[in-house]
């Protein structure tokens, strides 16, 4: 149990000047000797955001007698599963009364959160709608519109414009999934729809349920033609956060997407926005054994991999990463047993499609 080795100890040092904190990105510890600190970057901006100039160096002890340093240093240290030293510290000048406290604090607060934890990663495509994405779906809305059919196009507001926009035609309309949009004027025996990009297939079949109460004729693309990659990324972070006792959403602040994936957690357990390194807190990971994490785009994946440093030095750390992927069977045979016989309800499936066979056998000979 990591708990049991976890230390906290202070020591003199020189070298830190009026005003400045210094975080320790290693430092020396009277009997575990070099202790490695991958908080550093977390705990200087967290300084900086105390008003406080913060730099990040290797901090010492002295090697003379006590009086000799003219700084202090507040440090917390573990041993990992493997035997080696990790933790944290921070030095402030002696006489700098704020600067000492605020290290007491960082130190104290950080401490609280080690524990050993497992990392658990919703991996997931960008989550952005590509031009060649929403080109394909415009084709297949033009080809509707051709037949003479007002084509509604199902999907975000965002999605559906850009889709509509490329298409260049007044048939062709959005249809949100939360809002089927301006009906009015459409023939009723007339109308198609499409699936914009980066939609889950499952938002899109309750809006086509509620358009084809409207519009009972309504026709749209085969099924194989339907994208799966929101549905998965929406339920690897569902997956994620059902596991987890916390998750972080790492990602720009106000950014689309990091909003979309809180959405999709809320409920499930605690989600916090992680915009920049400074958002962590101690108190979301104290008691966490597993820490869920949700990555909002490229513009998320910076300050993911500077959360997840941070952690690795907050005690044993494995790091596993989840992923859900629904992939087309290139024929239904596929979904056949491999080997032995078919029971159960594949029996009875089995014993359908001969049924059906035998049926199209007799009339075929009529």
């Amino acid at each position: 149990m990591v708990g049991r080795s976890l230390e906290l100890v202070s020591f003199r040092t020189s070298g830190v000047a009026a005003g400045e904190i210094v975080v320790a990105d290693r430092f020396g510890h009277p009997r575990r000797g070099a202790v490695r600190c991958p908080t550093a970057p977390l705990l200087a901006e967290l300084a900086r955001g105390l008003g406080f100039r913060a730099r990040v160096a290797d901090v010492r002890a002295e090697e003379a007698e006590e009086a000799a340093g003219d700084a202090v240093v507040c440090a917390m240290s573990y041993l990992d599963h493997d035997g080696r030293p990790a933790g944290s510290a921070v030095a402030a000048r002696i006489a700098d009364e704020h600067g000492r406290a605020a290290a007491r604090d960082l130190i104290g607060q950080w401490s609280s959160a080690v524990r050993t934890r497992r990392l658990l990663i919703a991996v997931s495509e960008t989550g952005e709608a590509t031009e060649r994405a929403v080109a394909s779906v415009a084709a297949s809305a033009r080809g509707f519109a051709l037949l003479g059919d007002t084509v509604l196009v199902v999907g975000s507001p965002e999605t559906a414009a850009a889709v509509v926009a490329c298409a260049r035609r007044a048939e062709v309309r959005a249809a949100a999934p939360d809002r089927p949009g301006p009906l009015s004027g459409i023939d009723p025996d007339r109308v198609s729809y499409v699936v914009a990009p980066e939609t889950p297939v499952e938002d899109a079949a309750e809006t086509v349920k509620a358009l084809r109460r409207r519009f009972p004729r309504l026709r749209g693309p085969h099924p194989r033609e339907f994208g799966y990659a929101a549905s998965d990324r929406r339920e690897a972070v569902r997956s994620v956060a059902a596991a987890s006792d916390v998750l972080l959403v790492c990602g720009p602040e106000g950014a689309r997407a990091g909003e979309e994936l809180l959405g999709w957690a809320g409920g499930i357990c605690p989600a916090h926005r992680v915009g920049r390194l400074a958002d962590l807190r101690a108190g979301w990971l104290s008691g966490a054994a597993t820490v869920g994490m949700a990555v909002a785009g490229p513009a998320g994946a910076e300050i993911a991999d500077e959360v997840a440093t941070a952690l690795s030095g907050l005690g044993p750390l494995a790091v596993v990463r989840r992923r859900v992927v629904t992939e087309p069977l290139r024929g239904a045979g596929e979904i056949r047993p491999r080997t032995g016989t078919a029971t159960g309800p594949a029996r009875h499936a089995a014993a359908r499609q001969s049924s059906a066979a035998l049926y199209a056998t007799a009339r075929a000979a009529e």
